[in-house]
């Protein structure tokens, strides 16, 4: 029997099945790529461990699991950036370093700790979860030598760049002229990061059709696949019929499009959608790491906190709405499909529901404004006809599109017609 092909796969954070979006795509990942290759899981964590560390459900699908520390792998360039408190120069010193933030720590001590970890190994794939992680993949990367396999891949579930630039035009917005440097600063450093290491790969995945076609455009000859973001499929509880009044708002609350969204809907939206709908309108806000002014909104009459939940399944089972009022962000909106998959009714913004094959007035309604956004959620507040025909819609797209399974489907086909095993 023909022994099964390895494959090392480098993230940023260790896979889990649920919780933290970028941990559930790894996590995704690990249990497609599991089924075809003898996976060896390499976790550089800049974007932090995850939910716990070695979990049943990664030491299942590894072969072997590693967490490279980076203790002393700080560049020193980045370590005289740390040192600057002044506000607009240490705006002008991040703005000035000249990678992407995240791979501050992709240094000549981190990929000789890598190497030293792997020595004598041979792979036959490698798998990179996202672009700043490139540079800490170097050395098992096509034509690098040693320890370099012949076939790597590069899951750009996000494009960088543009959320940046994104990021840079909400601190404009928000009066926050040092965030706004440092965002466009990092918008232009992904944008060439990119461009350098994209042709190391021999394939690019993307989570969206729309940022696929925007990476096979830069160069002939460019093997894409699209694999979308996906969730788990909860049992749909039964909801008991009800005035519709309990609002639900979940995301990770110091993230600044987060932040920005939901304290504009308590300011412009929520007065209107009381004087629109009743007084008794309820929102619940529910997420890690409440910033200041969101932890500010739960002393609002008819706003609550839930600060770092354990759980979301009772929020979801609470809400009879949940509102996605973003203008900035990029990727796929897990929570909206969270929501989705939960059975919930939906209003978000045209960019909260982006990168998501739903339609308007079938699986949710999209609003741009602050009395639109208001209108729809009186609208689906109001009929619960139509909040159950979305509701039902939104759990169909799910299923068949953005579920766990779905997502495995999208990685077999991608690997299976990119690298036949």
């Amino acid at each position: 029997m023909r022994s099964r092909p390895t494959l090392l796969f480098v993230a940023p954070i260790m896979p889990a099945a649920t919780g933290n979006g970028l941990a559930m795509r790894a996590g995704v990942f690990l249990d497609a790529l599991a089924h075809d290759f003898a996976v060896t899981l390499l976790v550089v964590p800049v974007a932090g461990l995850g939910p716990g560390s070695l979990s049943p459900y990664v030491s299942e699908r590894s072969q072997r699991t590693v967490t490279l520390s980076l203790d002393g792998t700080l560049d020193p360039l980045w370590a005289l950036v740390e040192r600057v408190a002044e506000p607009e120069a240490r705006a002008a010193a991040i703005a000035s370093y000249p990678r992407p933030a995240l791979c501050r720590n992709a240094t000549r001590q981190c990929l000789d700790a890598a190497a030293r970890t792997f020595a004598g190994a041979r792979f036959d794939a490698v798998h990179v979860m996202r672009s700043y992680m490139a540079p800490y993949a170097e050395r098992f990367l096509p034509g690098s030598g040693g320890l370099a396999a012949p076939f790597a891949s590069l899951d750009l579930d996000d494009d960088e760049a543009e959320t940046h630039r994104r990021l840079a035009a909400l601190a404009v917005r928000a009066g926050a002229a040092h965030d706004a440097r440092v965002a466009a600063a990092e918008a232009a450093k992904f944008a060439r990061h990119e461009e350098t290491w994209r042709p190391r790969f021999q394939l690019l995945i993307a989570c969206t059709r729309a940022h696929a076609a925007k990476v096979a455009a830069t160069g002939r000859g460019i093997d894409t696949a699209v694999v979308p973001n996906t969730v788990a499929l909860p049992a749909v509880p039964r909801r008991q019929p009800r005035p519709g009044r309990r609002l639900l708002f979940v995301g990770n609350l110091s993230y600044l499009p987060n932040v920005d969204g939901i304290c504009n809907f308590v300011r412009e939206v929520l007065p209107r959608l009381r004087t629109l709908r009743s007084d008794d309108i309820v929102l619940r806000i529910a997420g890690s790491a409440p910033a200041p002014a969101v932890a500010a909104l739960a002393a609002l009459p008819g706003v609550e906190l839930i600060a770092d939940p354990v759980d979301l399944a009772s929020s979801y089972a609470w809400a009879d709405l949940a509102v996605i009022p973003l203008s900035a962000g990029g990727g796929t909106r897990i929570k909206l499909l969270e929501a989705f998959a939960h059975g919930v009714p939906a209003v978000a913004t045209g960019i909260g529901a982006e990168g998501i094959a739903a339609q308007h007035g079938t699986h949710l309604l999209i609003a741009d404004t602050p009395e639109a956004f208001a209108e729809a959620c009186a609208l689906v507040l109001s009929d619960s006809v139509l909040g159950a025909h979305l509701a039902k819609a939104a759990r169909g797209i799910v299923e068949s599109a953005y579920s766990h399974a779905a997502g495995v489907r999208a990685i077999h086909a991608a690997f299976a017609r990119a690298l036949p095993v």
